[in-house]
């Protein structure tokens, strides 16, 4: 938007042989987002864009490990970073450790209650849910659809004044931008619920927030947001997060396909365009290198 870069976008259908020979481009973009439903589609692109002679940013193999289970097996470790385990269970598993039929540790090794559960492919908070013991999976799967679903370890992360803080954070080859900081009483929190537009309190944490990313939040969590860089190996990547009351960098989630835009209003959010404005340029120069690189690799 509003740039010197013409976009083409390439919709591939499911089942379909990926082109022999792409719309005219520069640089490819891989804007396929981790997914059951996306493992072949990615498959089939990691194999298809070594022939396509062009630059590719966001490899569509490195993006297959942004699955919840398999970030969990990279970033474990990982100095200034916890990540709670998450397992995939079926609904049958889940009905009998409700039924006290099967161990809970036997399917998340070290767990305990309280879990947050979600089906699997779910996103915005869509099935999620945090059970307090046995009883509780058995009312939540008599609301939730799904044959599979993710559960990991419910961690409290709230600050000393009681309320829940959670942070986009923006990857650009490897260097990290604010994205958002959502304020909220609940610990799931989405940015469209946390009622930051309601709240010139709220805006104004977020706004300390963006203004001092590079000094504060950036500078505190920087060896670890590089680490986790590193391990993707992800020209853009896109973290959800918040912080552990140790400190740390708690990840909640990590994706190439988050919603990152400058489309609030402006009378309202009158301090986020320029920060928004660091990104789109960053992501600008990402490009442009791109090209330089592999100009520079033929």
């Amino acid at each position: 938007e509003d740039s010197d870069i013409a976009l083409r976008m390439l919709y591939l259908l499911p089942g379909e042989p990926i082109p022999r020979e792409l719309p005219g481009h520069d640089v490819v973009f891989i804007a396929v987002s981790q997914s059951d439903r996306t493992r072949a589609l990615l498959e089939q692109l990691a194999a298809a864009a070594p022939t396509w002679g062009s630059p590719v940013v966001n490899r569509p193999e490195r993006i297959t490990n942004t699955s919840r289970t398999r970030a969990y097996e990279l970033l474990k470790g990982i100095a200034g970073v916890f990540m709670p385990p998450t397992a995939r269970a079926s609904r049958a598993e889940l009905e009998q450790i409700a039924a006290a039929a099967l161990p809970l540790v036997d399917v998340l090794g070290g767990a305990a209650f309280p879990l947050i559960v979600r089906p699997v492919d779910s996103h915005a908070g869509h099935g999620l849910a945090k059970v307090d013991g046995a009883a509780d999976i058995e009312a939540y799967l008599r609301a939730t659809a799904g044959d599979e679903f993710f559960i990991s370890r419910f961690i409290d992360y709230r600050g000393e004044d009681g309320l829940f803080r959670k942070y986009r954070i923006v990857l650009i080859d490897g260097v990290a931008y604010a994205g958002h900081m959502g304020v909220s009483e609940h610990w799931m929190i989405h940015y469209l619920n946390a009622g930051m537009a309601h709240s010139a309190a709220k805006r104004a944490e977020e706004e300390a927030f963006m203004q001092g990313f590079e000094t504060r939040f950036g500078r505190r969590h920087g060896d670890a947001l590089r680490l986790v860089a590193e391990r993707f190996g992800l020209d853009y990547l896109v973290l959800d997060c918040g912080e552990t009351r140790d400190g740390e960098l708690l990840l909640f989630e990590v994706c190439t396909g988050a919603v990152v835009h400058a489309m609030d209003p402006v009378d309202i959010f009158p301090y986020k365009r320029p920060h928004m404005t660091k990104v789109f340029t960053a992501f600008r120069a990402l490009l442009a290198r791109a090209m330089r690189r592999y100009a520079a690799a033929a």
